[in-house]
């Protein structure tokens, strides 16, 4: 098997943007100005930006048999994984998302989950988890992020990280003392902790995670190594829409922490990264490239702040 660099697990969605001057009320039909049909989800989008980054990527997700399903294995297909295991289970559904993104790059989601729940801890095949640096897990049933969390720690040297948005606070205390990398957005942060981010930061810090960040948009990102708190400023960038954004920082900070980059190189990258995906309707249909990336890194508009 194939050594890699980081394995990402979790669902895999067919996302439908549109732009819209306002969502619809109720009974109310609206004219879209523009249509975008691609992918979102950890193991796509996560997986695909850290590919980009010429990492060694791994995904594992789960997919129905219809329509959504086939575009979605297209997708991933196209990003040549080094390592790509599909559950496919028959008269399921994949993950579908629709949003309506206003041109002031707010949003209105609708998320089908589709059959991710229906993967269990005893369909995976537990030797990939000895030949990865890095697993990172999001947007599946608790207990299996908790299965493959504890798996990770007993069994392996494998560094565990974990996309807790929309995590509940009673899934992120039962999580954290497993997870090596913890990154929720600061509106999961406000719902389930009501702290600021750098008090969420700490907390995740002192229940088990040695690296916690929070992302808060165009406010940058707070990170913490258990010794130093760091505000990273994100570029100004002109935002179009967000979705995938998260991902996107995932899969860039992963890459370049696998590196050997410190923390708050890493978060100014990743910031960078995944501010510039913003340009664009999806969450991969701009991939950033090293030019450009240079050319706003070195543009002198970024702050690393110690708190």
């Amino acid at each position: 098997m194939k050594e890699l660099d980081c394995l990402f697990i979790g669902s895999s969605t067919k996302d439908i943007l549109m732009l819209v001057e306002a969502p619809p009320a109720s009974d109310q039909r609206i004219a879209a100005r523009q249509l975008e049909i691609t992918c979102g989800g950890v193991s796509a989008i996560a997986g695909a930006a850290h590919q980009s980054l010429h990492g060694v990527t791994g995904v594992i997700t789960a997919l129905g048999d219809d329509d959504t399903s086939h575009f979605v294995e297209a997708f991933l297909a196209r990003q040549n994984f080094a390592y790509a295991k599909l559950f496919t289970f028959p008269g399921q559904a994949s993950s579908t998302s629709l949003v309506q993104v206003e041109e002031n790059g707010k949003r209105c989601l609708s998320c089908y989950g589709g059959c991710i729940d229906r993967l269990t801890f005893d369909m995976l095949d537990k030797e990939v988890f000895h030949h990865t640096r890095y697993v990172h897990l999001g947007v599946m049933r608790p207990q299996l992020m908790l299965d493959i969390c504890r798996y990770c720690k007993e069994n392996t040297n494998a560094i565990v990280s974990i996309d807790s948005g929309n995590l509940s606070r009673e899934n992120t205390d039962m999580l954290l003392p497993y997870a090596d990398i913890f990154i929720p957005d600061n509106k999961t942060v406000e719902r389930t902790l009501h702290m600021s981010e750098p008090d969420a930061c700490r907390y995740y810090a002192a229940h088990g995670a040695k690296i916690a960040c929070v992302t808060a948009a165009e406010r940058g990102t707070y990170a913490y190594d258990g010794r130093t708190m760091y505000h990273v400023s994100a570029p100004a960038v002109k935002v179009l829409d967000t979705t995938g954004a998260g991902d996107n920082f995932h899969g860039a900070i992963l890459y370049c922490l696998g590196r050997g980059m410190s923390l708050p190189d890493a978060v100014k990258f990743s910031n960078v990264f995944a501010s510039l995906t913003c340009e664009s309707l999806g969450g991969h249909t701009v991939v950033p490239d090293a030019g450009r990336i240079e050319e706003v890194l070195n543009g002198g508009s970024i702050t690393v702040d110690i708190l």
